[in-house]
């Protein structure tokens, strides 16, 4: 059995003890990665099922395993597509990472739904992967269905908005040791405080996660410079949301940090017929921590389309 495949059985076995519901052991082995060319790269996927395409875009220092506790759920009924975002994952980099930002990464998602000749699609983000579906959204409105954002990475929405200062004031001082252990040239420390902080469970909870995911998130590590030094997002305003036609679902944790929620809720706000669903007993990471609650959030979701 291959790495991936043993690693993803892991993620499966143990994946809900972050907080939720279990997940059942997979006894469906997961498909053979693929790849495809894009934008000069090749991107690492995975796809089970068939009907309407569902694109699974993950955040920051992760890869396409962070959603194998949705891969066979969403396969029994649509076609579950799962990619591995430039520069993450374990393959070999292109270049020194120069290109690295959310730019580059929803021109490689357009090109890469493009690709695949899959589109409209089923598009779904969480985290800095929220980011990405939104902006592709906004700016490729031919190649999406729907968008599910799970606690989109959308700060920038929180600039005016005074209720917002102590949140935005928490993350600067959460984010400050981060950058610290950067310059030190310890993205290991730095990736497991910033877990610690947006898990909202403490610190030391990033030690109290299933091997399996503790394993793709140091795996991902090295991205961490990249990350910090990345230039600044395009600007989505509530203007840029509100350009958003796909109809929207909006999730988030029972139990996420107030910086998330209030970003949850200005996005309603802003995109006309969204609306929020909250995943009881999960913070930011939430798909993998109440598996079941997403799953069928999401299933329901997708029903309606």
């Amino acid at each position: 059995m291959s790495w991936f495949k043993i690693s993803c059985l892991a993620v499966a076995l143990v994946v809900g003890s972050g907080g939720g519901r279990a997940v059942p052991a997979r006894a469906e082995a997961p498909p053979q990665t693929r790849q495809v060319r894009v934008n000069g790269v090749d991107l690492t996927f995975i796809e089970q099922g068939s009907g309407a395409p569902v694109v699974f875009v993950h955040g920051a220092w992760l890869d396409l395993r962070f959603w194998e506790p949705q891969r066979q759920a969403i396969a029994r009924q649509h076609r579950f597509i799962a990619y591995t975002q430039r520069y993450h994952g374990t393959a070999s980099w292109p270049d020194d990472g120069k290109q690295y930002s959310a730019e580059t990464h929803a021109a490689d998602l357009a090109a890469f739904i493009r690709q695949l000749n899959a589109g409209p699609v089923h598009l779904v983000g969480i985290s800095y992967g929220g980011l990405i579906t939104a902006l592709v959204a906004a700016q490729h409105p031919d190649l999406v269905r729907s968008v599910t954002l799970a606690e989109p990475a959308l700060a920038a929405l929180l600039a005016d908005l005074p209720e917002a200062k102590p949140e935005l004031d928490d993350r600067g001082k959460g984010l400050a040791p981060i950058s610290a252990a950067v310059k030190a040239g310890n993205s290991v420390q730095a990736v497991t405080l910033f877990f610690d902080w947006v898990n909202n469970q403490g610190a030391g909870a990033f030690e109290k996660q299933p091997e399996a995911l503790r394993q793709l998130v140091l795996d991902n590590a090295r991205t961490v410079p990249l990350f910090l030094a990345a230039p600044r997002p395009p600007a989505i305003s509530c203007a840029t949301l509100g350009s958003v036609k796909a109809p929207t679902h909006v999730l988030g944790g029972e139990q996420s940090r107030r910086f998330y929620s209030l970003i949850n809720e200005v996005v309603v706000r802003c995109i006309p017929g969204s609306r929020l669903v909250i995943i009881p007993n999960a913070t930011h990471p939430m798909s993998y921590q109440n598996p079941a609650a997403f799953n069928e959030a999401l299933l329901r979701f997708l029903a309606q389309r």
